[in-house]
């Protein structure tokens, strides 16, 4: 069971509550890793009069999040070409990045130039943290405060230490409200895209990418 409870396209930001087990959830996190998506890898400096040495432009540039769509080239090629006096930002690059995000490349002052050919291919974030499409994280669905003084093993089972929590000067009234605590079977999942693809894309193809990886597990041990 799945419930949306925030959805922000434009900020690209995804959240909901999951009976789902920790397992399975961190299994899922771990390959939003596995999907393939675009980035600048590798770049030709042809001139460069800004104060940052050409490997941090390379660098800067690897880590601009290209949008990833299902007809997208598997291969393209970018131009910039900027002369200063202003700040080098994403939006300069020569086809659009195809999103409205204005990452800073770097500075040029008056008359100082900056020309550059990128070479934009797929790639997985297991291969290189630029190809990773975003950020998958859990918690359980219990406050801080309740967090911070019981242990939850990966069936959601609770446990706590009775001497442990009078020593930390809590209550009777919130030990006895802990007690009532027998089991957490829900969490919430949140999820943040750098700008590849949406948020529920992430979520979607990481399920595949995970089935996929569990297939050909299947086979090998066969």
């Amino acid at each position: 069971m799945i419930k949306i409870q925030n959805h922000d396209e434009k900020k690209g930001k995804l959240n909901f509550s999951t009976d789902m087990g920790i397992s399975l959830a961190n299994a899922i996190r771990r390959s939003v890793l596995e999907i393939p998506v675009l980035a600048i890898d590798e770049v030709e400096i042809v001139k460069n009069d800004s104060a940052l040495f050409d490997e941090i432009v390379a660098h800067r540039m690897g880590l601009i999040p290209i949008k990833t769509e299902k007809n997208s080239p598997k291969e393209i090629q970018f131009k910039l070409q900027a002369k200063g006096p202003k700040i080098v930002t994403s939006q300069d690059l020569v086809p659009s990045i195809g999103t409205d995000q204005e990452l800073p490349i770097t500075l040029l002052e008056a008359e100082q130039e900056l020309e550059v050919n990128a070479y934009v291919k797929f790639g997985k974030g297991i291969e290189h943290l630029k190809y990773s499409p975003g950020l998958m994280y859990y918690k359980n669905n219990l406050s801080e405060k309740v967090l911070d003084l019981i242990t939850i093993d990966s069936e959601g089972n609770v446990a706590y230490d009775d001497e442990e929590l009078e020593s930390k000067g809590i209550s009777k009234e919130k030990i006895s409200e802990l007690k009532s605590i027998k089991n957490v079977n829900e969490l919430v999942v949140y999820i943040e895209s750098w700008g590849q693809i949406d948020c529920r894309d992430i979520f979607a193809k990481a399920v595949e990418a995970l089935d996929d990886n569990l297939a050909e597990l299947a086979k090998a041990i066969k």
